[in-house]
């Protein structure tokens, strides 16, 4: 009897901040996902939930590419750029691949969103708790730290966070770019080009398969093609996919959640500003101290706001996009392109005439705001971009 009220006490009862890190620590996102669906709602719970179903999602397009051996780096994109534990035993890509995995990202962070409490919140993560089954085996291997698979630095010194009421806008933002991303992906549909790909791949296992005949004196390019062939492949499928006609549906549905993004970041800074505590911070304002010992030089804040503010009018067409070719004074109107897309081809657009139903006069996009934030940052800029989303 004990033991089961002991259950039913921790069903009805919030897990304490640390013990949700030492939940996903011991059982994974998907035994602490559970576990928190168990307990009653409540904000503490509720960031804990969408947190879990966050990284979740992240872990499940990992399992996704780590299914078919594409454990390498695919395109310099979230999620697709990172590096993964090997496979030795890969199952066949299907041309649905990326549309799938797309899909399963766009829904883990509007169900993200949707446990995101209204009200005040706290979380207590350490770092070196939180891990991504990769391989899908249920238990931590080498290489699935989070850490690791993030590529970030060993925190100097202690690695807890505590996440508050406005990093709650901070992952808000993030569900909203990673859904963006994902969304202009699918407008283009990859599907056709990985069947493509598939087919090509096919097609050389069989011209392998045969004898080699007198060919055999021929010269050999066994190397060139290990060397060369993935990569082309993956430049291929790019080009390809940028080809086909995008769905406006999709387009607009893109620009209105980076639109998001950036509302939701206007909000996280405007509380990040007013908070007086220090307290294993996140991200911090200058008062205050990142937990993972990082610094964030005077003015961060306000730059990475101005510089989204930009993306924000650029979106809006109330910016314009500078090309090289056109004359100061004109640019490329994204909004205008996100309302009625056409097909991307990337030589076209380089040398200007695939850009010119877009191109109106206006006010373009400046370097001002961009230049002083990597001046500021240096070579860390690309992954504070990442931190700061």
């Amino acid at each position: 009897m004990r033991r089961l009220l002991a259950a039913l006490l921790l069903t009805a009862c919030p897990a304490g901040a640390q013990e949700v890190s030492d939940l996903i620590a011991r059982d994974g996102l998907s035994g602490a996902r559970a576990a928190l669906e168990a307990q009653v709602p409540a904000p503490d719970r509720d960031l804990a939930l969408a947190t879990t179903r966050f990284l979740g999602g992240i872990e499940a397009a990992f399992h996704a590419r780590h299914r078919i051996g594409a454990t390498d780096p695919l395109v310099p994109l979230p999620l697709l750029g990172a590096s993964l534990p090997p496979n030795p035993d890969p199952q066949p890509m299907t041309a649905d691949f990326i549309t799938a995995m797309m899909r399963d990202l766009s829904v883990a962070m509007q169900d993200t969103r949707d446990a995101l409490p209204d009200a005040p919140a706290t979380l207590i993560l350490d770092l070196r708790d939180l891990w991504l089954d990769v391989d899908g085996d249920g238990t931590r291997g080498a290489g699935e730290d989070l850490i690791a698979l993030a590529a970030l630095p060993p925190p100097e010194g202690g690695a807890q966070i505590r996440f508050d009421g406005a990093d709650i806008h901070w992952l808000r933002a993030y569900t909203h770019l990673i859904e963006g991303v994902a969304t202009l992906i699918l407008a283009f549909d990859p599907e056709p080009a990985l069947a493509g790909r598939i087919a090509l791949d096919a097609a050389l296992a069989d011209q392998f398969a045969q004898p080699p005949g007198q060919m055999a004196r021929a010269p050999t390019f066994d190397s060139q093609a290990q060397a060369f062939g993935p990569v082309l492949d993956r430049i291929a499928v790019v080009l390809q996919t940028l080809r086909q006609q995008p769905d406006p549906a999709l387009t607009r549905a893109a620009g209105d959640h980076l639109r998001a993004m950036v509302a939701a970041n206007r909000l996280f800074w405007a509380e990040v500003a007013q908070e007086t505590d220090n307290d294993r911070e996140w991200i911090p304002n200058e008062a205050q101290d990142a937990a993972l010992g990082f610094d964030l030089p005077p003015g961060t804040g306000p730059l990475w706001l101005s510089i989204l503010e930009e993306v924000d009018q650029a979106l809006e067409g109330r910016m314009l996009i500078p090309h090289w070719r056109m004359a100061p004074g004109h640019g490329v109107d994204l909004a205008m392109w996100l309302d009625d897309p056409r097909p991307v081809d990337v030589i076209d657009w380089l040398q200007g005439s695939a850009a010119l139903p877009y191109a109106r006069p206006g006010l373009t996009v400046g370097r001002d705001n961009w230049d002083r934030f990597v001046d500021s940052l240096g070579g860390r800029a690309g992954l504070y971009m990442l931190l700061l989303n």
